[in-house]
């Protein structure tokens, strides 16, 4: 009998890590620009487990999300925040964008190779909205000593990459902060032009106008 095209093909990760350690690897470098969002306030380098994200590890540990390009960072935020294609210029006022580099090389599983397919591997494990299938991987690749994974971004089309790193869960403030760079009008005008996406201000109350059409 052949599979319902609408059940995912993603498989379940081995229960024992070990069956993992030849799973494909990348490094990542202390070269490597990395991109992340981050409400101001807070420091870039947040491991999380809240288990709201799709790779999340339980605690004690957890998972620090990021991007290889400042609109890829950007639309992963932006998921949630968009009305169609208008994003509120508030959102934004209070978020600035990192540009990170690991302190040094770091051994991920890597998602995006064809030879990850030989264990289980589809590339629906970065589009699923059910996480307990992901988040099982991140667990079990985090038991095989990886120090994170490379996989393809939900939200942006063109197959963009996306790190998670695994750590200790809190903030890691020995690690440098990284440049901050500005949400500029240049970032804004890459999100209109590349990804047909406005940023437009909420108007006040004060500056509506309500019609009667009675």
């Amino acid at each position: 009998m052949s599979r319902n095209r609408q059940t995912p093909s993603l498989g379940w990760p081995p229960e024992d890590p070990e069956a993992l350690r030849k799973f494909p690897d990348r490094p990542l470098n202390p070269d490597a620009k990395l991109f992340r969002v981050v409400r101001r306030g807070n420091g870039p380098w947040w491991f999380g487990n809240s288990m709201l994200g799709r790779f999340d590890l339980p605690a004690p540990s957890g998972t620090c999300y990021l991007a290889a390009d400042p609109v890829s960072a950007l639309l992963e935020v932006l998921s949630g925040d968009r009305r169609g294609a208008v994003v509120a210029a508030e959102f934004l006022a209070e978020r600035g964008l990192r540009e990170l580099r690991v302190p040094r090389e770091l051994t991920l599983a890597d998602l995006a190779s064809r030879r990850a397919a030989g264990f289980g591997i589809t590339a629906e494990i970065g589009t699923l909205v059910q996480y307990d299938q992901t988040q099982a991987w991140g667990s079990r690749l985090h038991g095989a000593g990886f120090h994170g994974l490379v996989y393809w971004l939900r939200h942006d089309p063109s197959r963009a990459e996306g790190w998670a790193l695994f750590g200790p869960a809190g903030e890691r403030k020995s690690w440098r902060r990284g440049r901050e760079i500005p949400i500029s009008r240049e970032l804004v005008n890459r999100l209109r032009v590349e990804c047909g996406i406005e940023v437009a201000r909420i108007p006040r109350a004060s500056e509506l106008t309500i019609q009667d059409d009675a």
